[in-house]
């Protein structure tokens, strides 16, 4: 018998569990089990009641838990539901993915033989007219984002770009409150997008999974429709990945562009 029975043990409890149960469960005698306890109590894995002389799983294991969540593919993980995501919209599906710089592409999925949205792998994010942009930064405060973005010389792409600092807040506070964003040809004419957060294990915004395409498509009735299905996606994704996706799930009533 090892410390990793003792921890599954432990881990398929209903609750606390004193020495002798636990014993019993793992047909050892109890010296054994409570030297395997002392180390493992040492090293976090497992919590003792002092008061009640029980044990149960400790914080050691939620960190190894949050390590192994954090060190996964996140492409890999969300390949899947980018797929499910082209095939029912039939336009282009992208990921971005947060770093200390800004924004950059990770991955993209479209039909082939289709007119659809290019977005260059490892390019970067445009924070403040992008629906991916405003996804991934739709929570910081007007602080966090001057580091990656300066907010009193916002770039015009488009008539429609968003180009002072309260108009940008006001669309990031809205993108926040309703679970997704909206791109309504503010980096280039003719093409809209619509994006929802990604939440890690530590409650983070990691990542944002966005549909684009032709403005002729995306029309108001469209582009709420797929506004439901990429914010199904992200809670989706953020579950993977340990996450609790805690926005609205939105209907898909037409949205309106102003």
């Amino acid at each position: 018998m090892t410390g990793l029975d003792v921890l599954e043990a432990l881990g398929s409890a209903p609750g606390p569990v004193g020495l002798s149960e636990l014993a019993r469960a793992l047909q050892a005698d109890n010296g054994h089990v409570h030297r395997l306890l002392g180390v493992l109590t040492r090293r976090g894995y497992v919590h003792r009641d002092e008061a009640n002389k029980t044990y149960t799983l400790g914080t050691g294991v939620v960190q190894l838990a949050g390590s192994l969540l954090r060190n996964m593919d996140i492409v890999a993980q969300a390949r899947p539901l980018m797929l499910d995501l082209v095939n029912m919209t039939g336009e282009s599906v992208h990921l971005a993915h947060r770093t200390i710089a800004g924004g950059v592409y990770i991955a993209r999925e479209r039909l082939a033989r289709k007119v659809t949205v290019e977005t260059e792998i490892g390019a970067p994010v445009v924070v403040h007219a992008t629906s991916t942009g405003k996804a991934l930064y739709c929570r910081d405060s007007a602080e966090m984002l001057e580091k990656v973005v300066d907010l009193d010389a916002l770039e015009r792409f488009t008539e429609h770009t968003i180009t002072d600092r309260l108009g940008l807040l006001r669309d990031l506070a809205a993108t926040a409150e309703r679970g997704y964003a909206l791109d309504n040809e503010e980096l280039s004419i003719g093409v809209r997008c619509v994006a929802s957060p990604v939440v890690d294990i530590a409650g983070r915004i990691r990542a944002s999974i966005g549909i684009s395409g032709p403005s002729t498509r995306l029309d108001e009735r469209t582009i709420g429709k797929c506004a439901v299905l990429v914010c199904t996606a992200a809670k989706s994704l953020s579950e993977l990945l340990g996450g609790e996706w805690d926005f609205p799930l939105p209907s898909s009533k037409p949205v309106t562009f102003e």
